[in-house]
């Protein structure tokens, strides 16, 4: 109660915070992490209980932010929102721009909500859990991850395994993670660190898309929807009916963003890209063959794991000290800089102030659903404005985005090399969005399969003797199993 006496005091930082992470996540190639770096010296100067407040708004918004150009442009300003243009952004060309924000804002709204009740009950018995996940287990969490591959089949199983696989040749680009050597450089100093994902996933998924309009010469104009119901406010309803029709995709995808989020080192991008997965896997068959041309279910899944994630990393770090993502490294210097204590005896000692932060939560979930509401009301007539417009304004933001984050010019260059790779992967229906799962996923993968063959002194026998391992690996299989076998069983079931 005394936390949500603090919060009442500071309640007016909450929209601000929102606003302004919707504006940064709108932005490609900005982050919540590398803005909040930035923003370091103002959260210093300010009380810790309205710089931590400041900071978890600012978090959350720039979660529902990053969707509106992944929709709109297909342009995903942070991996995460890499799953977010599979489904939005073929509705954004159906003319249903403003259905596919309103499904992202309301599912974002739903996962902030999830996490934040979770978070604020659980925190204690979350974080044991978690502090259980070894790399051995993180290893396995990311082949959920890289089991959407195997979704990315329009042009063909082998196709779709070619190019994740490819991606993930491409990740190990950069130091070994456990033996410092420089790999696949080509004696190039911008590639000593790794290959960066922001200029790929630009490269691939917006840069190729406009090669492709190009190519048509306008026959690729998006098609105007002139139905009222979808566009404007009531397309915006129509979109919160929609994810308020299938709570079990929500629950679900929210679920998994929770724990993965509570994984130290997880990050959305793993969470968003396993929530689609399982969405995915567990849709009926003629449902499942529409994934990637535009449902519902796909963005719903994207946006609530994306949203909880936020919640779930805020459980290592106000009960253990561990920071879950890079937003919550810079959120625990704060802290620590304010000269609060980090690590177990947090809510003993500093227990207003952190529940505190888990009560900013809830309003900043009321205000994603406000300001997201507006926004979306003036953004979704950009999918309405002629291609021979949007297409060099696009370009403009697709080469700013990829030298933003590094502000390299080689990587404007690595831009315009995966835009081109992304066009001939498209045309010859390589599913370009496999190949960035393998390079986003691939660094994490090997880091932590490397970590658990030292922890098993080289035996990979440590991946299967685990009681935790052990589970993992039984509901992944069950996952590639049970779909098929259930759908099956359901068709000898039906009279003929």
């Amino acid at each position: 109660m005394e936390g949500l006496k603090i919060l009442s005091s500071y309640i007016w930082i909450v929209p601000l915070g929102v606003a302004l992470g919707m504006v940064i996540g709108a932005i490609p190639g900005l982050t919540s992490s590398n803005s909040l770096a930035i923003m370091l010296p103002i959260l210093f100067a300010m009380p810790p209980e309205s710089g931590l407040i400041f900071m978890v708004s600012i978090y959350g918004g720039a979660e529902v932010g990053n969707s509106y150009p992944a929709i709109l442009l297909n342009i995903p300003g942070t991996p995460g929102a890499a799953v977010t243009t599979i489904e939005g952004y073929p509705l954004a060309k159906q003319g249903q721009a403003s259905r596919a924000l309103g499904i992202s804002i309301m599912a974002s709204t739903l996962g902030a909500v999830f996490g934040a009740i979770f978070s604020i009950t659980s925190a204690p018995l979350l974080a044991k859990v978690a502090l259980k996940f070894s790399s051995v287990e993180i290893c396995i969490v990311v082949l959920f991850g890289i089991m959407v591959i195997a979704q990315m089949s329009s042009g063909g199983i082998w196709k779709a395994l070619f190019a994740g696989f490819f991606g993930l040749l491409l990740a190990t680009t950069g130091t070994d993670p456990i033996y410092g050597q420089a790999r696949g450089t080509f004696g190039s100093l911008f590639l000593v660190d790794e290959l960066p994902v922001v200029p790929a996933l630009v490269g691939l998924l917006a840069l190729s898309e406009l090669f492709v309009i190009i190519e048509h010469h306008g026959e690729n104009e998006q098609q105007v929807n002139t139905d009222k119901n979808v566009v404007g406010i009531k397309g915006i309803a129509e979109g919160f009916r929609d994810v308020l029709k299938r709570p079990v995709e929500w629950i679900r995808a929210s679920f998994i963003g929770l724990i993965i989020g509570a994984i130290p080192g997880a990050g959305g991008s793993v969470a968003s890209f396993v929530a689609y997965q399982q969405s995915a896997s567990f849709a009926p068959p003629k449902i499942k063959e529409l994934f990637g041309k535009g449902r519902p279910e796909g963005l719903i899944a994207a946006e609530a794991s994306n949203n909880a994630v936020v919640g779930g990393s805020l459980i290592p770090l106000l009960t253990l000290g561990l920071p879950g993502s890079g937003s919550m490294a810079v959120l625990m210097v704060v802290m620590g800089y304010h000269g609060l204590y980090l690590g177990p005896r947090l809510f003993s000692l500093n227990g207003d102030i952190a529940y505190t932060v888990l009560w900013s939560q809830f309003v900043a979930a009321f205000m994603m659903i406000v300001i997201g509401t507006i926004l979306a009301y003036f953004a979704y007539r950009v999918s309405f404005i002629k291609m021979s417009v949007i297409v060099p304004v696009v370009a403009i933001f697709a080469l700013i985005g990829g030298f933003a984050p590094r502000q390299f010019v080689f990587d404007m260059g690595l831009v315009v090399i995966f835009g081109v790779l992304g066009y001939f992967m498209k045309k010859y229906h390589y599913p370009p969005i496999a190949m960035l799962l393998g390079i986003i996923l691939g660094p994490l993968f090997e880091a932590n399969l490397f970590r658990g063959l030292k922890m098993g002194l080289g035996s990979p026998a440590v991946f299967f003797n685990r009681p935790l391992a052990i589970v993992l690996w039984v509901l992944l299989v069950l996952t590639m199993v049970a779909p098929p076998v259930i759908r099956r069983y359901s068709q000898r079931q039906k009279p003929i």
